[in-house]
C-alpha cells in the first residue's frame, strides 16, 4: 500500500497514554530512500516543542481518522535524548536516541533498516554495540537526512536540462520505503505528473534546491501518466520500470 508523504502532514500522533501532537514534516535519507523520522509538533504538554519519532514506534496508521498510534508513552518522549528538528542531526545524537528507545540502528547493514527489512524490531546485543560505537565515534552530521517538505519544490534536472520539480513522494507503508518521486513536468500552472524511481537519482543538492537524475528529459516526460485518484498496481509499476529500463525494486528484494 502506498501513501503520499504530503498527506501524512497534519496527522495526529497518539501515544499509549494520550495524544502528543501532529506531524509537520518527515525526514528521509537519500541513500536508501526510506522515511527515518516523523517531525511532530507537540501540544502544551511539552511546550509545543518539536520531537522526532521513528517508524520503529509506529505499528499502525489509521488513514480514516488521520491518526498514527505509537508504542511509546508520553513520559518516554518527554525524557528522550534531545534531537532538535530545526538543526542538523549528528550520528551521535541518532545513536543516543536509538539506544534510549532500544531501536536497532538503521545504518551499518545491507537491509533497508540496517539488519532488518522493516522497522519495529527490538535491538539485540549486536545492534546495541553498533549504536554505541556510532555514539562514541560518530559526531559527524547525518548528511543523508532530508526534509520531505524542503525537497518538495526542488528542481528536477535531467542529464540534458531541467525537466520539472518534485511535487511529492510515494511511500510503501509496510516498510516506509520511498518508492517514487512525483515529478510535475508541466510547470506550476499546467500540471503533468509522472512517477520517477529513486534508483535513477544521482544526488540531492541542498544548496541549489535541486535533484539531479540520470535520465533524459524526454524519458521522464514520456513516462506513463500518474493519476493520484487511481490505485497503483503491479501492472502499472511494471510498465514504469520497463519504461525506465531498470529492474523493479521487488525483483531485488526477492
Amino acid at each position: 500500500m502506498f501513501k503520499n508523504l504530503k498527506d501524512l502532514e497534519g496527522y495526529r500522533l497518539s501515544a499509549k497514554d494520550g495524544e502528543i501532537g501532529h506531524v509537520t514534516d518527515l525526514y528521509f535519507d537519500d541513500d536508501c530512500w526510506a522515511v527515518r523520522y516523523f517531525v511532530v509538533a507537540t501540544g502544551s504538554w511539552l511546550f509545543g516543542k518539536k520531537v522526532l519519532i521513528s517508524p520503529n514506534a509506529m505499528p499502525r496508521v489509521n488513514s480514516d481518522k488521520e491518526c498514527i498510534e505509537i508504542e511509546l508513552t508520553m513520559d518516554q518522549i518527554r525524557k528522550s535524548p534531545d534531537m532538535d528538528a530545526d538543526k542538523p542531526i549528528s550520528r551521535q545524537q541518532e545513536s543516543e536516541y536509538h539506544l534510549y528507545y532500544n531501536f536497532p540502528p538503521y545504518w551499518g547493514g545491507v537491509a533497508l533498516w540496517g539488519r532488518y527489512d522493516q522497522p519495529g524490531a527490538t535491538a539485540d546485543a549486536e545492534d546495541a554495540e553498533a549504536a554505541e560505537h556510532s555514539k562514541e565515534h560518530g559526531s559527524e552530521t547525518s548528511d543523508h537526512l532530508r526534509s520531505a517538505r524542503e525537497v518538495r519544490g526542488y528542481r528536477v534536472v535531467a542529464i540534458d536540462g531541467q525537466v520539472g520539480h518534485v511535487d511529492n513522494f510515494l511511500m510503501e507503508i509496510e516498510n516506509w520505503a520511498i518508492r517514487y518521486l512525483v515529478v510535475n513536468t508541466g510547470g506550476w500552472l499546467s500540471r503533468h505528473e509522472v512517477l520517477f524511481t529513486p534508483k535513477l537519482v544521482d544526488k540531492v543538492i541542498w544548496a541549489e534546491a535541486q535533484v539531479d537524475v540520470n535520465a533524459s528529459k524526454t524519458l521522464i516526460e514520456e513516462a506513463p501518466d500518474y493519476h493520484r485518484v487511481e490505485q497503483i498496481d503491479r501492472t502499472y509499476e511494471g510498465q514504469l520500470f520497463a519504461h525506465y529500463t531498470t529492474h523493479p525494486y521487488w525483483s531485488e528484494e526477492s
